[in-house]
């Protein structure tokens, strides 16, 4: 007999983004941390901006972003982050693995990979190898606000409909670190998860309260 239960699961999440929709939230000081001012030096990395075009701004929706190459002793690790302080207004955070196909990046592979602890939890976050080419990168990404890290878009979804319902914000952050596999992937794994351990906590302080 078929299960129901996938469909009742997804009818309520369906229904809380909805339901997010009219609750607006009450005014209340802004406390985002612009993220220009996230460190333009982490560790041994120094930092470029590279600005986007406004028609891709435009595209992302982001209501503040960075979007850096962090160069080193290593090879260069790219970081862009998205912040959407009300996701109930259309604009929503875009995956990579919807993006990137769109730009001509060819998926190899994808897991889940744990990068440290927060708050005594397991931080989890995407690893996805993709290729254009003969070039072959590695790619980290995940979706942060100021309680959590997810990896999961489902997750992530589900996290938006109880925070815009309990706590009336949806407001979050997407993630993405990148590094080339030139010099081979567990070089490239350790490089983007050393920098990642790095960036997730000063990120997390930037976040509203």
């Amino acid at each position: 007999m078929m299960s129901f239960r996938p469909f009742v699961a997804a009818a309520v999440l369906v229904g809380g983004i909805f339901a997010t929709h009219g609750v607006r939230p009450p005014n209340r000081p802004e406390s985002h941390q612009s993220l220009l001012e996230f460190p333009a030096s982490i560790a041994s990395w120094h930092s470029e901006d590279l600005p986007f075009d406004a028609d891709v701004v435009q595209e992302i929706g982001a209501d503040d972003y960075i979007n850096r190459v962090y160069l080193g002793g290593t090879p260069p690790i790219e970081l862009y982050v998205g912040y959407y302080k009300d996701q109930r207004s259309g604009d929503a955070m875009h995956s990579p693995k919807n993006c990137l196909p769109g730009s001509g990046w060819e998926p190899v592979r994808s897991t889940v990979l744990q990068i440290g602890f927060a708050s005594g939890r397991p931080v989890l976050v995407n690893e996805y190898l993709v290729e254009q080419g003969t070039r072959r990168d590695m790619v980290l990404y995940w979706y942060q606000t100021r309680r959590r890290i997810v990896a999961s878009e489902y997750a992530a979804k589900y996290w938006l409909v109880v925070d815009g319902l309990k706590r009336q914000d949806t407001d979050g952050t997407m993630v993405r670190v990148w590094t080339t596999a030139a010099d081979g992937e567990v070089n490239a794994r350790a490089r983007a998860t050393d920098f990642a351990r790095h960036i997730y906590p000063q990120l997390a302080v930037m976040m509203p309260e």
